[in-house]
């Protein structure tokens, strides 16, 4: 319950704070833009690298 009532907490305030301080959320976001596209291509490019696992068969 308190998960709950701690998540719609942030989500009141996150909406309070785009509101509010709308400029700085968009300076945040074109800051932070570039950077999670090189964490999405990088990850992109280690899952291209990376086999996947092969599924034991269990013998039961």
């Amino acid at each position: 319950m308190l998960h709950i009532i701690l998540g719609l907490f942030f989500i009141a305030l996150g909406i309070w704070g785009l509101f509010d301080e709308y400029y700085y959320v968009l300076d945040f976001i074109k800051g932070g833009l570039p950077i999670l596209l090189m964490l999405l291509g990088l990850l992109a490019t280690v899952a291209g690298f990376v086999p996947p696992r092969k599924k034991e068969v269990s013998n039961e």
